[in-house]
């Protein structure tokens, strides 16, 4: 209702001013809103939670992926998402036979999808909500049935999946990901070492089928039927007619989507008396993408894709008049498609490349001239000539292999990214002022380099942590606290979380696992602006507080890591530390402390040497916002009665011990504690049953107000301001 209320404001101003293109932009603008706000009222359920037992219709979106099996469903007209833990390896292998359209006798339970449990996260809830999916399907039983109700769209899935499951199985392993992903869209099978080598270089959008790829394929096709003797005309038609099927093979993204109805746009526009231009083209087809799906806007895809090609017709023609080198002309393509961006990606992935504007010029030729021809002639030879195949693959190895050594080599280089967190949604906005005045002064001026600063200030702003902050961050059944200090003075980690890892057969091995370390506490780092930490200290060397720190510091820069002596005798400990020969180390008993500004710290526990068990804990007194605080790992009774005498055991604020198991935070203790306020950081419906019951009386008590993170999210003190919560 605000951005309504603004919109009209502005309409009123608009108007009374007589800027008739402002009032056509308003007027479009609060249509477009209400289009937008009538299409989401219709989108809601008629199924509640609880136990379901029905017959459903694969839809979209098969994954097998080790045990796990995903799909989305359709049951009585509505979508689900359909998950199952495959119990065999003989169940995995018929699983994989299934194709949309098969119809899936299920027995299950419809549970709500989990919002973003820390703040500046993704949603899994709202993403599944505009695919129109409101529960989640978590089915004991799957049985397959002999009928089927497949579609036409159905049936060109089926041939794509037919295609991936040809382009695994027969191509070679290391150019496979790489068919795949130019010519049907899917990322899944590339390695995620190599995809996140490109991620960090700023190139991984070559490996998703862009609107370049397509304007290539297009070409290619026109100048392969005028040499056939087609005449222009039927060769348009056919593209025409060909580009929305092939849209819809390729997952319909969003940069496909635009490029192809753009292209169908001037060709019409060929055939026709009627002139179309670029500008026109892309416009169009933004209504368009618009009114069959509103959602879309949201989407990162379509925010990305529309932004650059923007940039590009608007301000590309003007600024590449002056542009006489081929060289300069790829340079400033890739800055354009990089500043235009900037806003999106911080908004979205908290950072972007810096080299990126460099490389680009490297690889867009490299792939979009090399790759993507040899990957059309593989999948030609594939279905029609398989005993031809080693031909193209030959040479298309060897143009991998110098593609992933390259970006081995690069991301060594120190930089290579800037993480700017996620901008205020006030800052935020100003980035996009700034990003249209250095375009305008670009295409004026020629300059560039001067009208980029006040965009790096505004990203600069956004890592500045004004007023200071302690977040428990919700990673689960485990422990990490983040602790900043005013104006970037100090960034202080505690524990980072992590799950014990069990061993699976090699069937039900999953490509890429779920980490908390890379999954969560390095997006939840990134989002706040940290690039790196000042000290991370690991309590002690059990896997629900230390089992992230390899992944998270391989993302994340960290200064000094501190750990209680004698961790290092456990295997998970020697491990991370092995992982990462080039963090800096100290190794501490009681006694050790620090200070910066009027932020103390201090090692209470443990006095001795110990073997990284709970009660081995680090445990830290604190002086933060003149308000004491107590961090105490996991240390149980033993320990709390050890600290009994300790004065600078008395706080404000307690972060209670082993996630409120009953062999912590005993009566004693917390009668000496006093605090007014216990934190407790715990998984939802963990298999421990933390917090005990028993527990949580000792807490009440006392008079000590409970926060836990399985019922709050992630815990956010604010300095001079109190609490919030990533639930709110």
């Amino acid at each position: 209702m605000k951005i309504f209320l603004l919109l009209g404001i502005l309409l009123i101003v608009s108007f009374l001013f007589k800027r008739t293109q402002f009032v056509v932009f308003f007027s479009l603008t609060i249509v477009a809103g209400v289009f937008f706000w009538f299409f989401d009222d219709q989108n809601h359920s008629v199924f509640q939670t609880g136990e379901i037992d029905g017959t459903v219709i694969l839809n979209d979106g098969i994954v097998i992926d080790g045990d796990a099996f995903r799909a989305q469903v359709l049951y009585q007209g509505e979508r689900f998402q359909l998950s199952y833990k495959l119990a065999s390896e003989q169940e995995q292998k018929q699983f994989m036979s299934l194709n949309y359209g098969d119809k899936l006798s299920v027995s299950g339970e419809l549970i709500a999808p989990e919002k973003n449990r820390n703040t500046d996260q993704f949603n899994y809830q709202d993403f599944l909500y505009r695919k129109q999916v409101h529960w989640l399907m978590k089915a004991s039983s799957v049985q397959s049935l002999p009928e089927k109700n497949a579609t036409w769209l159905h049936s060109l899935k089926n041939f794509r999946k037919s295609q991936l499951k040809k382009i695994d199985t027969l191509m070679d392993s290391q150019i496979a990901p790489y068919v795949a992903s130019l010519i049907y869209g899917d990322r899944t099978s590339v390695e995620t070492s190599v995809y996140e080598s490109y991620q960090r270089l700023g190139v991984v959008h070559l490996l998703a089928i862009s609107g370049l790829h397509v304007n290539l394929i297009i070409s290619g096709f026109l100048i392969l039927f005028r040499r056939l003797g087609f005449q222009i005309e039927k060769t348009a038609i056919v593209m025409i007619c060909l580009l929305p099927l092939y849209c819809l093979m390729t997952g319909a993204n969003a940069p496909v989507v635009r490029a192809a109805i753009m292209t169908i746009c001037l060709m019409v526009g060929r055939l026709s008396p009627i002139r179309v231009t670029s500008l026109q083209a892309l416009c169009f087809s933004f209504i368009f993408v618009f009114l069959f799906n509103p959602y879309c806007v949201l989407e990162i895809g379509f925010q990305l894709s529309y932004a650059v090609s923007f940039s590009i017709i608007l301000s590309g023609r003007k600024i590449m008049r002056k542009v006489t080198s081929n060289l300069l002309s790829s340079l400033y393509i890739s800055l354009i498609s990089t500043v235009s961006g900037i806003a999106v990606m911080s908004y979205h992935f908290y950072e972007f490349s810096v080299v990126g504007v460099f490389l680009n010029v490297i690889y867009v030729p490299l792939f979009t001239f090399i790759l993507l021809p040899l990957s059309f002639v593989s999948i030609f030879f594939l279905n029609l000539a398989p005993v031809l195949l080693f031909i193209p693959s030959m040479v298309m190895k060897v143009a991998v292999n110098i593609s992933e050594s390259l970006a081995s080599l690069l991301q060594e280089i120190p930089f290579t990214t800037w993480v700017t967190g996620r901008p205020a949604p006030i800052l935020l906005g100003i980035i996009l002022l700034f990003t249209l005045y250095f375009f305008n002064r670009w295409e004026k001026t020629g300059k560039i380099y001067r009208y980029l600063i006040p965009i790096c200030l505004c990203l600069v702003i956004g890592t500045i942590n004004f007023t200071g902050k302690v977040s428990m961050i919700d990673v689960g059944q485990g422990d990490s606290i983040l602790i900043q200090l005013p104006w970037n003075k100090g960034t202080y980690l505690i524990d980072v979380g992590g799950q014990m890892a069990f061993d699976k057969e090699k069937w039900a091995e999953r490509k890429a696992p779920f980490s908390v370390g890379k999954n969560i506490v390095t997006p939840v780092l990134k989002a706040k602006g940290i690039s790196k930490v000042d000290k991370l200290i690991v309590t002690h060397s059990d896997a629900d507080h230390m089992e992230g720190l390899i992944d998270v510091g391989k993302a994340i820069k960290i200064k000094e890591l501190i750990y209680a002596e004698g961790g290092e005798t456990k295997n998970i400990m020697k491990k991370a530390l092995q992982a990462l020969p080039n963090v800096p180390t100290k190794v501490i008993v009681a006694g050790y402390s620090w200070a910066k500004g009027n932020a103390t710290f201090q090692v209470l526990s443990p006095t001795e040497r110990g073997e990284g068990g709970n009660n081995d804990s680090i445990v830290i007194s604190a002086v933060l916002d003149q308000k004491k605080w107590l961090f105490t790992g996991d240390i149980e009774k033993e320990a709390e009665q050890a600290l009994l005498e300790n004065p600078l055991i008395e706080a404000d604020i307690l972060k209670v011990g082993h996630h409120g198991s009953k062999t912590s935070t005993i009566p004693a203790f917390i009668d000496k504690v006093q605090p007014v306020i216990s934190l407790i950081s715990c998984g939802v419906d963990n298999r421990f049953g933390h917090p005990r019951k028993e527990t949580l009386a000792t807490l009440e008590t006392a008079d000590s107000t409970i926060y836990r993170t399985d019922q709050n999210g992630e815990i956010i003190y604010t300095f001079s301001k109190g609490f919030t919560f990533g639930l709110e």
